[in-house]
């Protein structure tokens, strides 16, 4: 059964006559009466009387056009509301992404996107959340792509966006630490232990064989920044812009440090890559790091 075959089911049904209803749908009267008698043979039911040159609906034929005129309506509705999400990915761009990102470096880039004149009317929904929420939400098509850390997902396609070196951040005016030996010795502030960047630092540093114990946790940057500030220990962070705004010491890791960096990626499902606005701004970041 084809959506033809009840198209011109319901015509007929509409029309009574196959001529005239051939001409009305372009088509031959000879293909009309073999797409009719086909889906006669596939429901095995006689879905029309003939009277002369008039054609009725059979008891048959009449249960079967509440469901023809139930599917057509179905298919329209559903081609409407895929047509209407389709203009709305024109001026709509849905995007998931760490709270880091969200600091300086995603506004300034859509500030750029929007001074181009075709982006202006843009609409913009920003999301923020750790990694491992907002990858299970791309797939669940909450958001056009992601930007966040790396994963290990084979669905993803995920290319470097932003490298940061981490830092270490001190209370003010309070000694700084000479080397690692000096600064494990410390009070050491670090993210929870659900964050990315928790795993992320932790696996960097164990690879030099240093092993941090952490007094705090705090859920972000700027919260590790907050509480360096007001002296509850020493940080080991990302470097990003917010941390300018804190009363603190923002100084290198003692060596080894020049691999201790945070990657962050533009990830896409490689099955539904972004379209409309949003495949405009993905393709602009990526002209833009390139």
């Amino acid at each position: 059964m084809t959506l033809n075959q009840i198209n011109y089911f319901q015509k007929i049904a509409e029309i009574g006559n196959m001529g005239r209803t051939a001409e009305l749908l372009h088509i031959s009267q000879p293909s009309l009466s073999v797409a009719i008698s086909n889906l006669e043979k596939e429901l095995n039911v006689k879905l029309f009387h003939r009277t002369g040159h008039r054609l009725f609906l059979s008891t048959d034929g009449e249960q079967f056009l509440i469901h023809a005129k139930k599917i057509l309506t179905d298919v329209q509705e559903a081609q409407l509301h895929m047509q209407s999400l389709s203009a709305d990915r024109e001026v709509h761009i849905r995007i998931g992404c760490i709270a880091p990102v969200l600091y300086d470096y995603l506004p300034k880039r859509i500030q750029e996107f929007l001074a181009i004149p075709k982006n202006k009317k843009l609409k913009i929904d920003f999301t923020t959340d750790n990694t491992s929420v907002l990858i299970p939400k791309l797939r669940d098509g909450y958001y056009d792509f992601v930007i966040c850390s790396e994963s290990d997902s084979n669905d993803l396609l995920q290319t470097e966006l932003i490298r940061e070196p981490y830092v270490l951040l001190c209370p003010p005016k309070a000694p700084v630490p000479e080397n690692w030996e000096d600064l494990l010795e410390k009070d050491l502030i670090g993210f929870h232990i659900r964050a990315a960047a928790h795993h992320e630092v932790h696996t960097m540093l164990l690879q030099h064989g240093i092993q941090p114990v952490y007094r705090h946790r705090a859920p972000d940057e700027e919260s590790i920044a907050s509480l360096v500030s007001h002296g509850f220990g020493y940080g080991i962070v990302p470097r990003v812009g917010a941390l300018e705004h804190f009363d603190i010491q923002i100084l290198p890791l003692p060596a080894p440090s020049d691999s201790i960096v945070r990657t962050i990626y533009m990830t896409q499902l490689i099955s539904r890559p972004p379209i409309g606005a949003a495949k405009r701004f993905h393709d602009f970041l990526m002209k833009h790091n390139s």
